[in-house]
């Protein structure tokens, strides 16, 4: 994958335009290799492969464009940031990439950057400048883990204030019509998965408003199963898509992998300033994923 720089808003707009189009025209083109024997199968499988890999781009192009739009360019290949075995990731975009989350939703990023960097929420201006040491691999799977924790919280924050808004209806309506409400909503199946699943996750699953915790409670309480549907991707389009930009922001050159296990010099900031990135690519990645979706069916993980 290509890393972009930076870009005018408007060629974003036009190729946005145009790659948008492509994708409809690939819904429409998409080949059934179920109606192929042999070599015509071989064919199909092909350019569904090339579909797949379009439709990834087109993925990429919208995230970047949102990154765009609140002006905080995307780390470009970590190697170009090193200079005699030290990170540097300037200026940090701390508050542009910080805007974007709720305030509930932001507090527990905050709690997320202290767990893997160690830095305090409000640290002084010489802590953050600090440096410590770390070694390259751990770095792509703390940038790896950041974007599915973003991706995860943009599922679950839309879960949460929907149920907040169903628990203003009536409570004792039947199941069937809240289901219809979830429809009006516009959020399909992309919170719970297919609404026929819907009753697997229990009864009970509309509380009183007076009921509902903050947030990080009511992500504390879930049912296990119903934790992992909101944290995994959902397509594998999305899996691939998150793999191969990760490789191609650490991927070491001489051995073609992440798994580099040298030790970089880097501060404080710098880190947070990656994992605020990733899990501002993660929240992206959610939306993106489901606006596709309308577009071009994309394929479940």
């Amino acid at each position: 994958m290509l890393l972009l720089g930076k870009s005018s808003s408007s060629w974003l707009r036009i190729v946005m335009r145009h790659m948008l189009a492509w994708c409809l025209v690939l819904s429409l083109m998409r080949p059934c290799c179920t109606a192929y024997t042999g070599r015509g199968r071989r064919i199909a499988q092909l350019k569904e492969n090339q579909c797949q890999i379009a439709v990834e781009d087109v993925m990429y192009l919208l995230i970047f464009y949102k990154f765009s739009e609140i002006r905080v360019p995307l780390v470009p290949k970590l190697s170009s940031c090193l200079y005699n075995g030290r990170l540097e990731i300037l200026p940090s975009k701390d508050w542009e990439l910080e805007s974007i989350h709720s305030l509930e939703v932001l507090d527990m990023i905050r709690e997320h950057v202290t767990t893997v960097t160690g830095l305090k929420a409000k640290s002084s201006v010489t802590e953050c400048w600090a440096t410590t040491k770390v070694r390259q691999f751990l770095l792509a799977r703390v940038y790896v883990a950041s974007i599915l924790y973003g991706y995860f919280l943009k599922s679950v924050s839309l879960r949460y204030h929907l149920e907040r808004n169903l628990s203003l209806a009536d409570h004792d309506i039947h199941l069937g019509h809240r289901t219809s409400l979830m429809c009006s909503y516009g959020f399909k199946d992309a919170i719970f998965g297919h609404l026929s699943n819907m009753p697997s996750l229990g009864q009970g699953l509309i509380r009183p408003e007076e009921e509902l915790e903050d947030l990080k409670c009511y992500v504390m309480s879930f049912h296990p199963g119903s934790l992992q549907r909101c944290a995994r991707l959902r397509s594998k389009e999305a899996v691939n898509l998150v793999g191969s930009y990760s490789c191609a922001l650490f991927n070491n050159k001489d051995s073609g992998s992440f798994e580099n296990d040298d030790v970089i010099l880097t501060s404080f900031s710098s880190l947070k300033r990656l994992v605020l990135e990733a899990v501002a690519f993660g929240s992206f990645l959610w939306e993106t994923e489901d606006y596709i979706d309308n577009v071009y069916k994309l394929k479940e993980d």
